[in-house]
């Protein structure tokens, strides 16, 4: 029985021993929660529940140690990534620390980007690699898992109790199979009882100590608390995040009295706004935008800033852009400067101080343009003014502050520097209204005598106080300079000069001769060298070849040609020539014998000139017969080509010149009437239509109604009701063409063309030319070919026709319809080359040859002293000349619009 005894009070002991081991195997050993952040934030928004008993936890063991290790997506730079990396993880930390863990349980790392959960190609990936990690470890430094209470207790010690019974239990199985032994034994027993009996008591004391603890523990948190914690974290978070991103604007207008010898009117007026906003996680980056208008008696001004502003500590920096438009009403046009600044403050409980550096991007706005001469003009510009300074702003009383800049301004157009300044008084009255007096000088234009301004005003909006500089970790709004300006003027462009060699010397005295080139000029004004060249004639030595009056000796009986070239200081260059010729005493000389013109048509005239020297008698034959020995003119009227010789004779003897006059086939006439409108070609009773044309071939033109005009031309009729206007026009043998226009007269109600023009009315091929209208009393305006209808009533179109083209304009109401026609020609006249080959013959009356090309010419006429007008040449060709002294030569292009565009060159005479 005591055997029996012994072995159930064993198994009762074993019973009760296997219960103090607490198997927990059934709870789950998972990893702690990882705590998941927004993008670029390290604001807690996540895991609140498993963070809260995870520091009810370290608050039950303060010898629990955990590793809190923040890490980032991929998105940014390494070392921003470490540093959000840790701040992420300081916030896990500040939150344990908040609900009971110590601070020395816990250690911060961040490990950035470099260790991704998952791919970070994906939203929800990168999410995911925006988390924190938790790494809890018991006193010995065993990793503790978010699972059973067997991790946090551990059963080590109660198995090795566990074995020791055990082996308790086998010696005395072992001592009972000794029966003559079992008293003695069971008297040992009876010891080793009581002492397993004590050491029972102990551990069921042990295990009512820790069932007490057990249940002594904080009960986890009810849902409806859990929500509440996460709640009011939230939006903590979220009034950090508005309190580091809070967002200010500010409205003023200013009026008062401006002063100084440069000021524009007796006053002024402006408006202001500013818009300054933090942004960022931390809020230490903000960007401010604002604009301005300013007005003075003929000046309007408006600029716009913009910039991005940066805080570390007490100093900020900011980087601005900003444009303004000038309006000055003395000037034809307005225009824009740039400027870009940099600015550094210092920030203190009471204000800030800094400094500021502007340079311009802009520089130039021109106002005004005057021709000089052409291809030369008379800017007036304004300019920016690059400044450097210093700005500041001290809380005086209450919330009132000053604030002002004192700038150091780099004049370049009078050479001067001067000093710009502003300061401000700003008193609010509530917090988001303010009274405002203040005054600047130099505060936009700047000039050498200077100008100011007092100003009183009122502002509207928040803003940060100066005196919680220092308090707030945002930027705050930085005193962006203002654009300042000067006014100057400069040339632009340049023109030649004209060269003026004197007139020609012709049958002087041998000797000293005097060229004179005092005539040449410069359209500026411009001071001028003179170069004297010798281009034909035996060689001479110019004397003072560098100026303006040169000499040279002649001999007798000798022709010299010299070219002057004058050159301005905008090295534009112009040349001009003239002959002398030296007179042989008793020599006979024919200094011109031509015929103006040399071909004519059966009944034509020509005429005979000539200019002799040295002579007592001159004929000329056939016909004429003796003529002034000295120089004259005379008609003839052969009926066959003829060469008549001139017959000059003196004490040196006779000389002879012959000129031919060919006389051509009558040529039938050819008139074309290149262009005839009216405009308008609608009218109200007692209005005018102007009649305008152009023609070619025509020897007369004359138009019903009107009577005889010009050949190419316009006039104004204003007929009593619609009438058709003919023009005709006929060449000297009677050939005739006729082209009609009808001016129609409609009632007075009828709309009115007050304008049609084309702007410019030649163009080239490819080029575009603008139709501009005023119409009045019009329901619908239409214009053909091709620009539209239901045109607006006053504008213009741009049009780019490839040839000539004659655009009409149709307006039309109620009471009947009115047009007007515009042309557009295409292809302006141009003369590309005009020659001479050679430019000095060896003996007079030899030949020249003249060459020419022309574009989108209709005509070309060909004009010579020796030849007279020559209408019948081609537009691209060439024509022979025999000059007998150096002769002149017009070459005049005519276009299908009546352009026109003349060249001249010269052919010399040994």
């Amino acid at each position: 029985m005591k055997k029996l005894a012994a072995i159930g009070a064993l198994g009762l002991m074993a019973s009760c021993l296997y219960g103090q081991g607490l198997n927990t195997g059934g709870q789950t050993k998972n990893d702690w929660e990882e705590i998941n952040f927004e993008f670029n934030s390290s604001i807690l928004s996540d895991g609140y529940p498993s963070l809260l008993r995870l520091a009810d936890l370290l608050t039950q063991h303060r010898d629990y140690r955990v590793k809190v290790t923040g890490h980032t997506d991929y998105v940014g730079s390494a070392p921003y990534n470490d540093k959000l990396a840790l701040r992420r993880a300081e916030a896990v930390k500040a939150f344990l620390v908040r609900y009971g863990a110590s601070a020395d349980q816990l250690t911060t790392a961040g490990d950035g980007k470099r260790s991704p959960e998952v791919d970070n190609r994906t939203k929800e990936g990168r999410f995911m690699n925006r988390r924190v990690i938790l790494a809890v470890m018991d006193g010995q430094g065993k990793l503790i898992k978010e699972g059973g209470i067997s991790d946090i207790l551990g059963s080590g010690a109660l198995q090795d109790l566990m074995k020791k019974q055990q082996e308790c239990c086998d010696a005395i199985l072992k001592r009972l199979d000794r029966l003559d032994d079992i008293l003695a034994a069971l008297k040992a027993l009876q010891g080793d009882n009581d002492r397993l009996k004590g050491e029972l008591a102990d551990l069921r004391n042990q295990h009512n100590m820790l069932r007490d603890q057990v249940a002594g523990l904080p009960k986890p948190l009810s849902e409806q608390q859990t929500q509440n914690i996460a709640h009011t974290e939230a939006q903590g978070a979220v009034d950090e995040a508005q309190r580091r991103n809070k967002k200010f604007s500010l409205l003023g207008l200013n009026i008062g009295p401006t002063f100084g010898p440069s000021r524009s009117g007796d006053f002024t007026f402006s408006g202001r706004g500013q818009f300054f906003s933090p942004f960022g996680g931390d809020g230490t980056h903000a960007v401010q935008a604002q604009g301005e208008y300013m007005y003075y008696p003929g000046r309007k001004e408006g600029q716009f800033d913009i910039g991005l502003v940066n805080r570390w500590g007490n100093v900020q920096a900011g980087g601005f852009a900003s444009v303004k438009w000038l309006d000055l009403g003395q000037y034809k046009n307005g225009g824009s400067l740039g400027q870009g600044a940099f600015l550094v403050d210092y920030l203190f409980n009471g204000g800030r101080v800094g400094g500021f550096i502007t340079r311009g991007f802009k520089n130039y706005a021109v106002l005004n343009s005057v021709t000089l001469a052409p291809g030369a003009f008379l800017q007036t510009y304004a300019r920016v003014v690059n400044q450097q300074g210093v700005n500041f702003l001290f809380n005086t009383w209450g919330d009132a502050y000053i604030q002002g800049d004192l700038a150091y301004l780099q004049l370049r157009e009078v050479h001067k520097a001067r000093p710009g300044a502003n300061l401000t008084l700003v008193q609010p009255v509530t917090d988001h209204v303010a009274f405002t007096v203040g005054g600047a000088y130099n505060e936009s234009l700047t000039s050498a005598p200077g100008s100011g301004e007092l100003k009183v005003g009122l502002q509207v909006g928040n803003y940060i106080h100066p005196k919680e500089y220092a308090k707030v970790t945002t930027p705050v709004p930085m005193d962006v300079p203002r654009i300042r300006y000067e006014i100057g003027t400069r040339r632009v462009g340049a023109s030649p000069p004209t060269a003026d060699a004197g007139p020609n010397q012709l049958g002087v005295p041998a000797g000293t001769i005097t060229l004179n080139g005092s005539g040449s000029s410069d359209p500026l004004g411009e001071t001028l060298t003179f170069n004297w060249v010798q281009i034909a004639g035996p060689s001479v030595a110019i004397t003072n070849a560098t100026s303006a009056i040169a000499t040279f000796t002649a001999v007798a009986g000798t022709t010299y040609s010299f070219r002057l070239t004058v050159k301005n200081t905008d090295n534009l260059s112009a040349s001009a020539t003239t002959t002398v010729s030296t007179a042989t005493p008793a020599q006979v000389r024919i200094l011109q014998f031509s015929a103006n013109p040399a071909l004519i048509q059966p009944g034509q005239s020509s005429t005979l000139t000539w200019v002799v020297e040295n002579a007592t008698s001159v004929t000329i034959n056939p016909g004429p017969g003796s003529v002034d020995a000295h120089s004259g003119s005379v008609s003839v009227t052969p009926t066959a080509t003829t060469t008549y010789t001139l017959a000059a004779t003196g004490p040196g003897g006779t000389v002879n010149a012959t000129v031919t006059v060919q006389v051509g086939a009558p040529q039938p006439g050819n008139p074309q009437i290149i262009r005839f409108e009216a405009n308008p070609v609608s009218i109200a009773p007692g209005q005018s239509s102007t009649l305008s044309w152009t023609t070619t071939g025509a020897a007369t033109v004359t138009i019903t109604g009107v009577g005889s005009v010009t050949l190419n031309g316009s006039t104004t009729v204003t007929p009593a009701q619609t009438t058709t206007y003919t023009l005709t026009a006929t060449s000297s043998d009677n050939h005739s063409v006729s082209a009609p226009v009808t001016v129609i007269v409609a009632p007075a109600n009828i709309p009115q063309i007050l304008t049609f023009v084309a702007n410019p009315q030649t163009i080239d091929a490819g080029q575009s030319s603008q139709l501009c209208w005023q119409v009045s009393g019009a329901n619908s305006i239409q214009i053909d070919p091709g620009v539209g209808s239901n045109l607006n009533a006053n504008d213009c179109a741009t049009v780019k026709p490839s040839v000539t083209t004659t655009y009409t304009l149709t307006a039309t109401n109620a009471q009947g319809t009115i047009k007007a026609n515009v042309t557009v020609n295409v292809g302006a006249v141009r003369i590309t080359s005009f020659t001479a080959n050679p430019v000095t013959t060896t003996a007079a009356g030899d030949p020249s040859i003249l060459s020419w090309t022309t574009e989108n010419a209709s005509s070309v006429v060909l004009i010579g002293a020796e030849i007279g007008p020559q209408s019948n040449v081609p537009l691209n060709g060439s024509f022979t000349v025999h000059p007998i002294t150096n002769s002149t030569y017009t070459l005049t292009a005519y276009g299908p619009g009546g352009q026109t565009v003349s060249v001249t060159i010269s052919v010399f005479v040994r």
